[in-house]
């Protein structure tokens, strides 16, 4: 048997084997309240509190992101550009947001995603003071053909960061720029990662492992 298979969660588990396997927020959420701990928050607020759990140790009281919500709903938000900060500059999903967004698509309606707050929330549980405008716009996006692909979790309580971190990743590295099929081919690539141990993340390397499967994608 692969011993790439995921393990049930038990109490038993070990950090290493718990962090080295891929979980959806939402069973992340059912484990907690299987074992009488709060079940809200972000996907990595879970898994911390999981891993508090497993080792024994009381989780800290303030939640991780609550220094980088703080600054951002503080912030005086400048005007707002491809380049704005999320958090230094304190973006907002409100009307100045929405004007936006509708100026740079060219459209008359714009509607705010879960994708996009699901992102937002993220960068600041992660501290991540690096993530722009264009940054969201990229998780917009590919949100948006995500849907389209099989194999991508598309509910709310599914989505996950480290997709969103993959896509942005796989845009950037130059060997991508010319395939025809590039979210599907991102999706192919994001189910091998995910379905195995190790790190959740893009690796320039996958292209060179999965070259004969991208040929055949590129083919159609």
């Amino acid at each position: 048997m692969s011993t790439n298979l995921r393990p049930p969660f038990t109490v038993d588990l070990s950090v290493e084997e718990f962090r080295a396997h891929y979980w959806y927020k939402q069973e992340l959420a059912a484990i907690c309240r299987q074992h009488g701990l709060p079940a809200s928050g972000t996907k990595a607020e879970l898994e911390e509190r999981l891993v508090h759990f497993l080792t024994g140790t009381a989780e800290p009281a303030a939640a991780p992101r609550a220094k980088a919500t703080n600054l951002r709903r503080k912030a005086t938000n400048p005007p707002i550009s491809l380049e704005t900060r999320l958090i230094p500059d304190g973006f907002k999903f409100n009307k100045e947001a929405r004007e936006f967004f509708q100026n740079y698509y060219g459209v008359q309606k714009f509607s705010f995603t879960k994708e996009m707050a699901a992102a937002l929330r993220d960068a600041e549980a992660r501290g991540d003071y690096a993530m722009t405008v264009a940054d969201l716009i990229a998780v917009y996006e590919s949100s948006r053909k995500r849907g389209k692909q099989s194999g991508v979790p598309a509910t709310a309580e599914e989505k996950t960061y480290q997709w969103n971190a993959f896509v942005r990743d796989f845009h950037a590295d130059p060997r991508t720029k010319k395939w025809k099929n590039k979210m599907e081919i991102a999706a192919f690539l994001w189910r091998q990662v995910r379905d195995r141990k190790g790190a959740k993340q893009y690796d320039p390397s996958l292209v060179d492992e999965f070259r004969e499967q991208i040929g055949r994608i590129e083919r159609g």
